[in-house]
């Protein structure tokens, strides 16, 4: 499924069928939280998105693959212990396994958000409309490089 959404003054694509990683709508809850990071699919494209997972601090989805169970972890300790630099590696290091997790979703955008777009909260707004519900609290924390 494929959308334009003018968030900001940007146009992004949004093809969530093709980008969302295990997508469901189960994870969701009255309380949702996100932690998020920009990502990059490399060369050639260079292809831009913001990647977020639950934050495992809140009610979330419990794995039954320990392997992934273990990722979904690491990478939650990385954004809440340490800096999230590593966050983007972690992810491609382990896509296989963070694929069969409902948890993790990848919203496409054009490029790294701008100075006066983080200034005005535009990547946060954009994952709340994406990933947020309309009803309950959600929180979304982005790391910005």
């Amino acid at each position: 499924m494929k959308r334009l959404r003018s968030i900001g003054g940007f146009v992004m694509l949004l093809a969530a069928a093709a980008i969302a990683f295990g997508q469901t709508t189960e994870a969701t809850s009255a309380t949702t939280g996100f932690d998020c990071w920009i990502g990059s699919n490399g060369p050639p494209l260079h292809t831009r998105f913001i990647r977020c997972m639950t934050d495992r601090d809140l009610p979330h989805v419990e794995l039954s693959n320990t392997q992934t169970e273990e990722v979904m972890h690491l990478l939650h300790q990385e954004f809440h212990s340490k800096s999230g630099a590593a966050a983007e590696t972690m992810f491609k290091a382990n896509i296989e396994l963070i694929r069969m997790s409902p948890s993790v979703w990848s919203i496409r955008i054009f490029s790294y958000p701008s100075d006066w777009s983080w200034q005005e909260g535009t990547p946060e707004r954009l994952v709340r409309a994406v990933l947020c519900p309309s009803e309950g609290s959600c929180t979304v924390m982005i790391r910005k490089d």
